[in-house]
């Protein structure tokens, strides 16, 4: 069916219908249509099948995936991420794995080639690559942003590690011309990239914890770029976060794209750059029409699909 292209989830939950996901709306799959906005003739997913895509998705070893499930995931081979919702089991106050699974998201990867191609000239330009973060909420096309990226800068000759801890970034067909490194935790990932295989650039997705981001100001010291992402929405927004607030301490990135959102995911809104001057953040544009800081003449206002 033609709308198959605009799902970007598939959300399994016991003993209610399955939904379709898609960048504006949840649509319920039925037996009659493709789907709908409404229950009529809808598909239900018994509990015992949710169960036995669980394990399907576990390759029958949940024990195997208890590291991803600490982090509410399963990680399935071809850069796909499932979600898990269910019962904690805990070991003290630390989550050890899932039972009694009761809902399951399973995102879709995609390979958008050229969806990053207005943001390569603000990334790399005249033999240099500019540490860039990339924000924007879930489903924002932070990912396949960043696997384009990386695909492109490696075309480019240009040395790329990939930290791709939960195997989304490597997709379907893997990145060539990159060095990956899976399954790594990021922090951890990072730093053997840098001591290990001399890139000129490391590619991340999910920038989260303090050790990440120092993990990242080393990569600045010792001259390599950095190319990631982060969930937020606004500089208003993330200027309220103190392990942002951190990070701009560092000055591990020179510069911040924000991203629409997942009404129009790969689409970017800004590029900016954040400024702390008497304990307040300035966030000043990194392009406005022809001549920037870094020379770069493209309109922030620019727009890709995907």
């Amino acid at each position: 069916m033609q709308e198959q292209a605009g799902i970007q989830e598939l959300r399994l939950r016991a003993g209610e219908p399955v939904m379709l996901s898609f960048s504006s709306e949840d649509r319920i799959l039925c037996v009659s249509r493709s789907s709908t906005l409404h229950k009529h003739d809808a598909i239900v997913c018994r509990p015992e099948q949710l169960e036995a895509c669980f394990l399907r998705f576990c390759e029958e070893s949940v024990y195997a995936h208890e590291q991803e499930l600490r982090e509410g995931f399963v990680a399935v081979r071809g850069g796909l991420r499932v979600g898990v919702a269910g019962t904690a089991v805990l070991d003290g106050d630390r989550v050890r794995s899932v039972r009694q699974v009761t809902s399951l998201c399973i995102r879709l990867p995609r390979r958008h080639a050229g969806c990053a191609a207005s943001l390569l000239p603000l990334i790399h330009s005249a033999g240099a690559v500019r540490s860039t973060l990339l924000v924007g909420e879930p489903s924002s096309g932070k990912t396949s942003l960043l696997r384009d990226i990386a695909a492109t800068l490696a075309a480019r000759r240009v040395r790329v590690a990939v930290v791709d801890e939960r195997g989304e970034l490597g997709g379907v067909d893997g990145l060539r011309g990159c060095d990956v490194l899976r399954g790594y935790p990021k922090a951890v990932g990072i730093l053997q990239a840098v001591r290990c295989l001399a890139p000129q650039v490391v590619v991340f997705d999910e920038l989260g914890d303090t050790a990440e981001m120092a993990a990242v100001a080393a990569c600045a010291h010792a001259g390599v770029a950095t190319v990631a992402s982060l969930h937020g929405r606004s500089p208003l927004e993330l200027a309220q976060k103190n392990a942002v607030r951190e990070l701009i301490d560092r000055e591990a990135f020179e510069q911040w794209v924000f991203l629409q959102g997942r009404h129009a995911p790969g689409r970017w809104l800004e590029c900016v750059y954040p400024e702390v001057t008497d304990g307040e953040i300035y966030w000043h544009p990194v392009n406005r029409g022809g001549g920037d800081r870094f020379g770069v003449d493209v309109c922030p206002t620019a727009t890709v699909s995907g």
